[in-house]
């Protein structure tokens, strides 16, 4: 067995079965595409489709739907299998499926269901739109909104960059500040602006978008609230809507921390075999302290965030613990990854070995759903919150984080 963050004892056999599967499906169909998608020459969705008829796109959705009616442990699995190969299979899958997802949890199959197979299966590319030129960090700078026609049905117009496969979907959920709706991107209207070039993560297919006066049909609608007078003119309050929204990034910010954790394993795997092989001053550098101890270190950060992760799987819905997660599992990766081309040297600079491509590709994630400031904003936010000042002079300050 390889590729494993989740601990092999708390695997069934139905689970060690599914590993197993994934495993020889990622050797033999997938490792083999992933140099020429990095390099441009194939599209990340050359080696997905065939993914999403085995039903693994969406592999938790019922097998009606196209999936596999699979568990969360299998997700998991699935998703440091993919991860391990390339944060791109992973973080692509994600958010194809991430429209059907809402359709589900916002109770819209009766409207909207019809967009649920064709996404599971990969027929169709989905993507979900979130920050905007203006609005990063800060989502009350949110200018993209919705707004009622005389025929009940509403006009959509705002722009939306870093919209992972946003240059290639079929079906997004724009989010707007009043709300969020399925859009087509056939609609009349939607311009694809900009596909980005970037240091890593190739084949991301990551877009900048605009919508000028889109009619979305109202039975496209997630969620809509009617913006009171005083919030339609600001860019400085919040809305309900935009609340709403915040309900996903704690999930979001977990999932990311177990493919951090993948890319993690990987530079460490390779570091360690590297170093016992690699022999200098006659002997394995491996033997050298210089060399051993940033090892151990980096093993140490290693369990640190599993640990830190199945805590917050466990409580996706505590900000403060998931922005911790995140914070600790990405910089910590981040580091490894760097330690790991440190100690290959000139060879872990090129494309002989995938480090430097797993160094790249990890940093996104310093920035992508929150950076790492506003983890320690919200981190910092929680800790104060639950610090109990004194009442009396008898009584000891108490600190309580909220977990």
């Amino acid at each position: 067995m390889k590729r494993i963050v989740i601990d092999l004892e708390t695997l069934s056999e139905k689970d060690i079965e599914f590993k197993k599967e994934i495993d020889d499906l990622i050797a033999l169909e997938v490792a083999p595409k992933t140099q020429d998608m990095e390099d441009g020459k194939i599209n990340v969705w050359d080696v997905l489709e065939p993914l999403g008829k085995k039903g693994l796109l969406g592999l938790r959705y019922p097998k009606e739907l196209g999936g596999r009616g699979s568990s969360y442990m299998q997700e998991m699995l699935l998703s440091e299998a993919l991860s391990y190969e390339s944060l791109v299979y992973d973080m692509v899958r994600g958010s194809s499926v991430y429209p059907a997802g809402l359709i589900l949890v916002f109770r819209r199959q009766e409207t909207l269901g019809k967009y649920i197979k064709p996404i599971v299966t990969g027929e169709k590319k989905g993507c979900f739109c979130f920050t905007e030129p203006d609005a990063g960090s800060d989502l009350s700078r949110m200018k993209t909104i919705y707004r009622k026609d005389e025929d009940g049905n509403f006009i959509l117009n705002g722009e939306k960059r870093f919209i992972t496969n946003g240059t290639v979907a079929d079906v997004m959920v724009v989010y707007g500040r009043n709300g969020a709706f399925i859009v087509e991107s056939d609609f009349e209207g939607f311009e694809m602006l900009e596909e980005y070039k970037l240091m890593g993560l190739h084949g991301l297919n990551l877009g900048h978008l605009k919508f000028t006066d889109v009619k979305v049909p109202k039975e496209n609608l997630l969620f809509y609230r009617e913006l009171k007078p005083a919030t339609e003119g600001s860019q400085r309050k919040r809305t309900s809507a935009i609340s709403s929204m915040q309900q996903f990034l704690g999930p979001e910010r977990v999932a990311m921390s177990l493919q951090a954790l993948a890319v993690a394993k990987r530079a460490i795997e390779i570091a360690v075999k590297y170093s016992q092989e690699r022999v200098q001053f006659k002997k394995p550098i491996s033997e050298f302290e210089g060399i051993s101890f940033k090892i151990a270190e980096m093993v140490a950060n290693f369990e640190a965030g599993k640990a830190l992760y199945g805590k917050a799987a466990q409580n996706s819905q505590n900000p403060a613990l998931c922005a911790m997660c995140k914070l600790f599992v990405v910089t910590s990766t981040h580091k490894i990854c760097d330690e790991a081309l440190q100690i290959m040297g000139g060879i872990g600079y090129t494309n002989k070995y995938p480090v430097e491509r797993l160094l790249r590709d990890i940093r996104l994630h310093r920035i992508g759903g929150g950076t790492d400031e506003i983890m320690k904003y919200i981190i910092q936010k929680d800790i104060y919150k639950g610090f109990n000042k004194p009442i009396g002079e008898e009584t000891e300050k108490k600190v309580d984080f909220q977990f």
